[in-house]
């Protein structure tokens, strides 16, 4: 799909993008998601010495880092051996049993135990600028990696696809109303945004990284403004059905249609 009908006051070109900002929670759908073609493109293994290294950790020495103290100060306290975690392996394994419905057993190794981040402009589809899309990744990504902090394993944009992309792993370590140490999204989103509830504090997550992207591609890129997926299918639509009206096709169906579309949207 072509996106640079809009122009500037200078006349450069405006093209309008949609903004991918996925989370995975430890299921990791994502990965598929990093895999998959019509996002990113066929990986280019050639390209892999381009990815930019922003954070590179392990899973164990951010696991010491955020929990080592705790578990110490905690352990202290218990005079039943049985409530003790002893260590960081055990008290992660506890976490991730009490969450099995929804994560997988903490086993130390991969990427399948750490919560991730995938966030692209655009599709592999569309033709823009590497360099000038991983400066501005690159720029978004470290406010993500303040945002996050110690939890931060691995961040890297990729090169390697046609497309480049952020990609954070993380381990959502959180405090409770308690004091205590506890791994889950909701609660990670809870303690950054200080909203009560999982699911409105990732939307103002969500929402201020939005904004965060602008700034970042206000400063790197500007030629590229962020735009929903549905109000790009609306007015590339709306171009089709301008096209059909000027061949003299009746558009009152597709009309519809795109009304039914805004509605949605309003």
């Amino acid at each position: 799909m072509k996106k640079a009908d809009y122009t500037t006051s200078e006349g450069v070109g405006i093209m309008k993008e949609t903004f991918t900002f996925h989370i995975s929670n430890f299921s990791n759908p994502s990965e598929t998601l990093r895999k998959s073609r019509e996002y990113f493109g066929k990986v280019d293994h050639a390209r892999t010495s381009q990815n930019i290294i922003l954070v590179s950790k392990t899973k164990k020495q951010v696991a010491d880092e955020l929990l080592g103290d705790f578990i110490k100060s905690h352990d202290k306290k218990q005079k039943r051996e049985n409530r003790k975690y002893k260590t960081v392996n055990n008290f992660l394994e506890k976490q991730f049993l009490m969450n099995q419905k929804k994560f997988k057993n903490w086993n130390g190794k991969g990427d399948r135990d750490c919560a991730q981040i995938i966030i692209q402009i655009g599709q592999a589809t569309d033709s823009l600028d590497r360099k000038k899309l991983a400066t501005v990744l690159q720029d978004f990504g470290n406010k993500i990696i303040g945002a996050l902090g110690d939890r931060v394993v691995t961040a890297s944009v990729h090169m390697d696809e046609q497309t480049p992309h952020l990609q954070i792993d993380y381990l959502p370590i959180f405090t409770d109303k308690k004091g205590s140490l506890k791994v889950g999204n909701s609660g990670m989103f809870r303690q950054i945004t200080k909203d009560g509830n999982g699911r409105q504090a990732f939307k103002i997550f969500r929402t201020a990284a939005t904004n965060e992207m602008k700034k970042s591609l206000k400063k790197n890129y500007p030629v590229i403004e962020l735009e929903k997926s549905r109000n790009l299918r609306i007015e590339d639509l709306a171009k089709q059905v301008k096209e059909l009206k000027r061949q003299g096709y009746d558009i009152r169906r597709p009309e519809q249609t795109i009304e039914r579309e805004l509605e949605r949207t309003r």
